[in-house]
């Protein structure tokens, strides 16, 4: 075969791309691709040279020879998926969806296409529609390692948490060498409180590998999780001396200063990070912390405007007026004369409130009661209402879907008078809980909604709060669940105790005696120091509630009201 013929150049200049020498790959195959007259020669020569100058970092240029490839046979997948990882280097994340999802067309089995355009939809923050992409590459592929750990991760961006356990095992199991599994495992046995196994796996890691940033950060988190700041400060400052932290390291670093009382020690850091960053989804994390510590340090105008753009990127959508059709709904279907079971069991106490509102401070004092147990933000009761909203609902219907409730959360602590379950959404269900429990209580936290919106605003919450990154969506979502709310206190049959968070933290005395006396339980000093409780708290508050109770956050809002129109109109009302 001659070298000088196309079929010649595509043949040597394949070879060199195989052996890794990208330069005369990329002359021999430019040369084939250039000269060939027949269609097969001319793409496979313009996929291969795309390929020879991705590796060579020439991103734009291997990006027109897989156009070209493309042009010759629309229809090649492998020339597709090679354009979608293509424009995912680019940080072209949504040019990459559509690319991937052409090659899912063309080839409903390309399992790695659903796994990269998974990947495409996480670097967007957009959780749920990365774990449909996952879960099909894991069914496509069940042994691929990497989707098991991708659909974990995505799972627990979603706040959930037995799912993406077992994914991550899954993909552990099948690729036990792979460290960043061994990380990604850490960082979820974190979120969960299991702090000394998330420390071995991050330890684990780092023997492996000093210098593995995400294992670092890791290991800074789990302490700073666990109480021992100085620990989390010497985890991390090694990283930070070098003057060039990965961004996990620094939003480490910055939760670290945030808590000690130090956030101006961070902001600098942050702000290369950021600076220095294009994936929309870590600019996200960063921009959320930055406007965290700003905020810290008393600078409003500058943290607000981190805030913006770091809610603006994350670009989660939200139907108000679907939403506000969802509570009309509920109100006109609730009865309050409706069937209810003959459980009497009083065990149950949901607390309601807002994001923010003051419900994980309620329930770490109450879960230091001896009776009382804080079973957290548990999804059985909307799982049941979703059951309830399909049978008939007679007597024995009503007693199994109760028994089925309680089968569920009295095992978390078979001694205790009380459990609670503080879910955020089931305030859009406690028409379903009082025909289950007729004897079971609410609590329902308010707080100034101005106050509550922009703590609202400030949070990096899970992707399950659509609503929770645009102020006239929370303005809406605020103005519907008062609405509801309102409903509830006219209307419904259980027993229900109204706290204030201003109260409640401007005099935890009484509201705590009260607390216990709505719940018949007698009064236990205990409640008054929830900062003592070492219950692991999983929620956004776990930083809050290790401090003593405090009435600083009591008119936060005013030095953002000229930010927050619509927040502040809430409050005339």
């Amino acid at each position: 075969m001659r070298m000088s013929s196309p079929t010649g150049f595509f043949s040597a200049g394949t070879a060199a791309l195989r052996a890794g020498e990208l330069s005369t790959a990329v002359t021999l195959l430019h040369q084939a691709a250039s000269t060939a007259e027949e269609d097969h020669i001319a793409a496979a020569a313009w996929k291969n040279l795309g390929i020879a100058l991705r590796r060579s970092g020439e991103d734009d240029q291997a990006l027109e020879a897989f156009r070209c490839a493309l042009s010759l046979d629309a229809a090649d997948t492998e020339a597709l998926y090679s354009v979608g990882n293509t424009y995912m280097a680019m940080g072209r994340h949504t040019d990459a969806i559509g690319a991937f999802q052409r090659v899912r067309q063309l080839d409903p089995t390309f399992a790695k296409a659903a796994n990269n355009e998974g990947a495409a939809w996480m670097a967007l923050s957009q959780s749920s529609r990365a774990e449909a992409c996952f879960l099909a590459a894991t069914e496509l592929d069940p042994s691929s390692g990497q989707a098991w750990a991708n659909l974990g991760a995505a799972r627990a961006a979603m706040g959930r948490h037995a799912a993406p356990l077992h994914a991550l095992q899954q993909a552990l199991a099948l690729e036990p060498s792979n460290q960043a599994v061994r990380v990604r495992l850490g960082h979820l046995l974190t979120e969960l409180g299991h702090f000394e196994a998330a420390m071995r796996c991050f330890k684990i890691v780092l023997r492996a590998d000093p210098s593995f940033a995400s294992a670092r950060a890791g290991l800074t988190l789990a302490l700073h999780r666990m109480g021992d700041p100085i620990g989390a400060l010497a985890s991390i400052a090694p990283a930070i001396a070098s003057g060039d932290p990965s961004p996990e390291e620094a939003v480490a670093y910055g939760r670290v200063c945030a808590h000690m009382g130090n956030p101006a020690d961070a902001i600098g850091v942050m702000e290369s990070c950021l600076e220095a960053t294009q994936q929309p989804a870590t600019r996200v994390l960063l921009g959320k912390q930055l406007g965290q510590l700003l905020d810290a340090d008393g600078q409003t105008d500058s943290a607000f405007a981190a805030i913006a753009e770091a809610n603006a990127i994350r670009g989660l959508s939200f139907d108000t007026a679907q939403h506000s059709a969802q509570i009309d709904a509920i109100i006109a279907a609730h009865h309050p004369s409706a069937l209810q079971s003959t459980v009497s069991d009083e065990t149950p106490v949901f607390i309601v409130g807002m994001p923010r509102s003051g419900t994980t401070l309620i329930e770490q004092m109450l879960d230091a009661h001896p009776l009382i147990h804080g079973a957290g933000e548990r999804g059985e009761l909307q799982q049941i209402a979703a059951i309830m909203a399909q049978e008939t609902l007679d007597t024995p219907t009503l007693n199994r879907l109760a028994h089925a409730y309680l089968a569920r959360i009295r095992p978390l602590a078979p001694g205790a008078h009380r459990i609670t379950d503080k879910m955020p959404d089931n305030f859009l269900a406690l028409g379903h809980a009082e025909r289950l429990f007729p004897r079971a209580r609410v609590i329902h936290c308010t707080r100034d909604p101005a106050d509550t919106g922009l703590s609202v605003l400030f949070q990096h919450f899970k992707d399950t709060l659509p609503w929770a990154t645009r102020q006239d969506d929370i303005a809406a979502y605020l103005d519907d669940y008062a609405r509801l709310m309102d409903h509830w206190a006219g209307h419904l049959r259980m027993r229900m105790l109204t706290v204030p968070y201003e109260a409640l933290v401007s005099d935890p005395q009484v509201w705590a005696r009260r607390l216990s006396g709505f719940l018949g339980v007698p009064f236990d000093e205990a409640m008054t120091r929830p900062e003592l409780n070492p219950r692991v708290v999983r929620t956004a508050s776990f930083d809050q509630v290790r401090r003593p109770i405090h009435t600083q956050s009591i008119g936060r809002s005013h030095a953002y009201q000229d930010h927050i129109p619509s927040l502040i109109e809430l409050r005339a009302q």
